[in-house]
């Protein structure tokens, strides 16, 4: 009977930590499109001086 508790109890945590897994995989993709949609980063270049002569100098 405790042996069929501790399986039960293991059982039922492997299930949550794969409910929480898949929520995790589907979530994070959705979240990154979201923040690119809502704020997307633009890239620029700098045209500083040289590597040789740095600016200011």
């Amino acid at each position: 009977m405790v042996q069929q508790r501790e399986e039960l109890k293991k059982s039922i945590s492997n299930n949550k930590r794969r409910t929480f897994l898949k929520k995790v995989a589907y979530a994070a993709p959705v979240l990154t499109v979201m923040g690119q949609l809502t704020r997307p980063t633009e890239a620029r270049a700098g045209f500083g001086g040289t590597p040789s002569q740095p600016e200011g100098k």
